[in-house]
């Protein structure tokens, strides 16, 4: 790993080379913004590089020394791994905008205390012009704000965010009143100001029958620039004071409800009254969303779960508490969890419920789990093999051998999906893990079937996981087992 002190004194060497003058450095927000503008992305030297450069001129030492007091150390020593640099370089840059079908972000109420941030505003009010009138120009300026660290959430979880126009959306109860949005004429006109200005993308909400009253908005790639690092820093305190319990499509009897009253509530309140005074990327409060009732779904669920982890590695390489993270989890969840809700123990490998199947059906493990993270989810085959597209000829072999494995099994008797049962006990584990880490005063953030926590408390955080799951399970099965890893 190339030091960071050394990296530090090699982009001195370029920008020194380039010819930047102190006046052109105060135009830019980070080191990454610089490297961005120069067309380098974020680089790593060779060692021979290095080698060559080990003692920089003094004229490059003087930029390190000025480049230390206009933006302090690089992110990564504060923040983030030195890795995430790279990660997110690519997502600023990234030509391709993300899928409007599945990736999707509602908003939420950003505060971000920052000089640099109240500048940028500045910048872009040239843009969209505040009102005259104070009071006026005080709430456009506070949605504007929300609607800039709103984007720089985009940017950092890679995800449209939803924003809405009809006005019963920023109705006290509200979505978008409960995001910080109060009027609707306001951040109308700032979204379309900056539409025109070409510096967003908008995609007609009225083809997503999920949000057809909203559309789906992107920043472009010179608004990216200014605006990712925000994503991470930027937090919502009100979150937490807000009622920490969603059920969304509630049924009749459930839409007026305190659900703040609801059994268990204290719970959620104990865990994010614990989560307050800790330190995260994207810090919101974490909540419980269930689906029609409090007794349907319940997955628990916080913004940091929307960062990137696979094309882009940003989450893994944040930190917790300025600490390094890691991500423990638990193999083929919802799979278990059904089992052991019908009485089955896994067959075969205790470390991966798929792999028997796999075997058997002479099918890849990849596609195994495609297939049942759709079955799970769907009222019968046909559907769960066209979600998980996966081809006939394959479908039928994991059927016939889960069917062999699991004789007793129905896959899809009842004609109702088993996902939102799965999802409910799935979230009473992780409820209860995240408490038994809290008493032992380690923080862990809920990944739906995975947590994160900071890389010194793994092994605590695998044993907790254990201990909720079995504690849960073996309600319907005295002998159900899990693998953490």
């Amino acid at each position: 790993m190339v030091h960071l002190y050394m990296y530090f004194q090699l982009l001195c060497l370029i920008i020194t080379e380039k010819g930047f003058s102190r006046k052109n450095l105060r135009n830019f927000d980070s080191i990454n913004q610089i490297l961005i503008t120069l067309n380098y992305g974020l680089i790593i030297p060779s060692e021979q590089f290095l080698r060559k450069h080990s003692t920089p001129v003094q004229h490059s030492h003087d930029t390190w020394v000025y480049l230390y007091g206009l933006f302090g150390l690089p992110s990564s020593i504060m923040r983030t791994t030195s890795e995430f640099d790279i990660e997110i370089a690519k997502v600023v840059e990234d030509i391709y905008m993300p899928n409007p079908d599945d990736q999707q972000r509602y908003p939420s109420d950003l505060q971000v205390t920052s000089d640099r941030f109240e500048a940028l505003i500045d910048d872009v009010q040239k843009i969209v012009p505040p009102p005259r009138q104070a009071r006026y120009a005080e709430s456009h300026r506070s949605h504007l704000s929300n609607i800039l660290l709103n984007f720089a959430r985009s940017v950092v979880t890679k995800r449209w965010t939803v924003l809405f126009k009809e006005a019963k959306k920023y109705s006290p109860t509200g979505l978008m009143h409960y995001a910080g949005f109060t009027s609707p004429s306001r951040t109308n006109h700032i979204l379309e100001s900056l539409e025109r200005a070409e510096e967003i993308t908008k995609v007609d909400g009225s083809k997503y029958e999920t949000n057809s009253n909203g559309n789906l908005y992107y920043p472009n790639r010179e608004l990216r620039k200014h605006i990712y690092k925000y994503g991470l820093e930027a937090s919502s305190q009100t979150s937490f004071d807000k009622v920490l319990i969603r059920i969304n499509q509630a049924t009749k009897v459930w839409r007026k409800q305190d659900l703040r009253h609801i059994e268990d509530y204290e719970k959620i309140f104990e865990i994010n009254e614990y989560a307050r005074d800790q330190e995260w990327a994207c810090k919101e409060a974490i909540i419980r969303i269930f689906r029609h009732n409090p007794f349907s779904a319940g997955r628990l669920y916080t913004e940091f779960q929307n960062l990137p982890n696979r094309a882009h590695q940003i989450r893994r390489n944040t930190l917790i508490n300025d600490e390094p993270i890691t991500e423990v989890n638990f193999n083929a969840n919802q799979f278990r969890i059904f089992l052991a809700f019908n009485n089955e123990d896994v067959f075969g490998e205790a470390n991966d419920a798929f792999r028997a199947i796999a075997d058997h059906a002479n099918v890849d493990r990849h596609t195994v789990k495609s297939f049942f993270s759709a079955a799970l989810n769907r009222e019968n085959y046909a559907r769960a093999r066209s979600d998980a597209r996966v081809p006939e000829k394959f479908g039928q072999a994991i059927m016939e051998a889960f069917e062999r494995l699991y004789p007793k099994v129905q896959l899809f008797s009842t004609g109702k999906p088993f996902g939102l049962i799965g999802m409910q006990l799935e979230g009473e584990i992780l409820q209860i893990a995240l408490k038994q880490l809290r008493l032992l005063d380690v923080f862990a953030l809920p990944l739906h079937d995975a947590i994160a926590v900071n890389k010194k408390n793994q092994n605590l955080a695998k044993l907790a996981m254990e201990d909720a799951w079995e504690f849960v399970m073996r309600r319907y099965h005295p002998t159900a087992k899990t693998f953490v890893g």
